[in-house]
C-alpha cells in the first residue's frame, strides 16, 4: 500500500513541476507584449559531436497568469526573417498524438523547452542551412530571437530539430510551494 501511494506522489510532484494546469481552471492566452523570449545554451551543454541546440525560455512578465501552448510553433529563420523550412521532428507515439494541455506562466515564472539539431555537415549532399533568428509563435503573436546556427539533414529532406514540450522552469516551481 505505501508503494501506491508514493507513486500517486511523484505523479503529482512532476505534474506540478512541469507546469500542469489546474483542473478545471483555464487561463486567458499569453499576449506577446507580456512574454519574453530568450535562449540560453547552457554554457555549450547542447554542443558536441556535430550536434548542437538551445534551451528556448519564455517568461511571463505581465500582471496575471497566462497559458501557451505546451509545443508552440517554432521556426528558423534567415536575416530577413523568412523561414527556413526547418521541421520539427515528431516525437515517437505522436500520431496523432495525445492531447497537450496549454502551460499556465504564473507571474514572473518561465516555461523552458530544450531543442536540438545536427549542426554538422555529416550528411552525403551538403544539406545545410544557415539560422539568424527563432521565430515562436504564441496565438497569432510572433516572438524573435537572435540564434546564429547551423541545421543540416540528409539530402531530398529538409534539416529537422527536435523540441520538448514547454514545461515550466524547475527552480522556480519548486521555490513557490
Amino acid at each position: 500500500m505505501r508503494g501506491w501511494w508514493l507513486a500517486i506522489g511523484a505523479v503529482v510532484l512532476v505534474g506540478s513541476v512541469a507546469g500542469a494546469q489546474v483542473p478545471g481552471k483555464s487561463y486567458p492566452t499569453c499576449k506577446s507584449g507580456q512574454l519574453s523570449l530568450a535562449i540560453d545554451d547552457e554554457n555549450g551543454n547542447f554542443d558536441g559531436m556535430s550536434h548542437s541546440g538551445t534551451l528556448l525560455v519564455l517568461r511571463n512578465l505581465g500582471p496575471e497568469t497566462c497559458s501557451v501552448p505546451a509545443k508552440p510553433k517554432v521556426e528558423f529563420e534567415d536575416g530577413r526573417q523568412k523561414s527556413l523550412g526547418v521541421t520539427a521532428q515528431t516525437p515517437a507515439g505522436m500520431h496523432p498524438g495525445p492531447v497537450m494541455l496549454p502551460v499556465a506562466i504564473p507571474v514572473g515564472a518561465e516555461v523552458t523547452s530544450e531543442l536540438r539539431w545536427v549542426s554538422g555537415d555529416v550528411y552525403d549532399g551538403h544539406n545545410c542551412v544557415s539560422s539568424a533568428f527563432l521565430a515562436v509563435t504564441v496565438g497569432t503573436d510572433v516572438l524573435r530571437v537572435k540564434v546564429l546556427g547551423t541545421l543540416c539533414g540528409p539530402v531530398g529532406k529538409p534539416p529537422s530539430f527536435t523540441m520538448t514540450l514547454l514545461k515550466r522552469d524547475p527552480v522556480l516551481a519548486m521555490l513557490r510551494r
